[in-house]
């Protein structure tokens, strides 16, 4: 019974659930990706307040997940407990459901995504490729002392706040993996500087994709009903275009 229910978690973990994305794939996304401690949050709050599209954070979900008594939500309470890194499907699943329920939002902005360039394939596959990719900027030594602190005011471990330092120190190489393959996407922010100017400068470095969005709603440009998604390869929506060419080239997972 046991091996049985190993082989069920170890299907869930791997397998990718089937989803219509199309209600929601002509709508701007953006991820907003830096390591803990650099002001993800922060920084996708004033995006919001300037675009007006709906925050989506992965750990959050993750989190409330955990708590069901379902068998998705005890594997990933299992992990959570265990330390173990949660399968990157999972997580994007997550997302898809949570985007799929605000399906009269604006655009999306998924905070501190992706982790690792393998959950940037994914859901670039199964939903589409990110308008922007917002990359903060600030010194591994200022996020550490950022994460040490929310981790005091949480009351976590002396054990895990002494590990701030590795652990931003890690995130960094996955993060600089993950914005070289999005190119010309990448707008770099520093996220360390004057809050009034971040905001400016947001707003500046946003202004082409809202242009792109007003646009889309006019009568004159519709967007295409997409029946499946791109699959993930060659850019299929380039900095200044707003809609998808028909064609993609292939790129294995990695």
């Amino acid at each position: 019974m046991n091996k049985m229910g190993c082989f069920y978690s170890r299907r869930m973990e791997d397998e990718e659930m089937v989803y219509d994305m199309s209600p929601i794939r002509h709508l701007p996304v953006i991820f907003v990706n830096g390591v803990p401690g650099a002001g993800n949050h922060t920084v996708a709050q004033t995006i919001s307040s300037i675009t007006g599209y709906t925050m989506i954070r992965p750990g959050e979900l993750v989190a409330a997940e955990a708590l069901k008594d379902t068998a998705r939500g005890r594997l990933i309470a299992d992990k959570l407990q265990a330390r173990d890194d949660i399968p990157e499907q999972l997580t994007v699943d997550l997302i898809k459901e949570a985007m799929l329920t605000h399906q009269n939002a604006t655009g999306f902005i998924l905070v501190g995504f992706p982790k690792n360039p393998r959950m940037s394939n994914m859901f670039n596959k199964q939903v589409k490729w990110p308008e922007k990719v917002v990359a903060l900027e600030v010194s591994n030594e200022v996020a550490a002392t950022r994460l040490q602190n929310k981790l005091s005011e949480l009351g976590r471990p002396e054990s895990e706040i002494n590990a701030a330092r590795q652990i931003v120190r890690e995130a960094a190489h996955k993060v600089k993996n993950v914005h070289k393959r999005f190119g010309s996407h990448v707008v770099r922010v520093d996220s360390a500087g004057n809050p009034k100017a971040l905001a400016s400068h947001l707003k500046e470095i946003l202004s082409d994709t809202m242009e792109c969005q007003e646009r889309s709603k006019s009568p004159v440009h519709r967007p295409p009903l997409a029946l499946s998604a791109p699959v993930v390869g060659r850019d299929p929506n380039p900095p200044g275009t707003c809609e998808p060419p028909a064609d993609s080239v292939k790129m294995a997972d990695e």
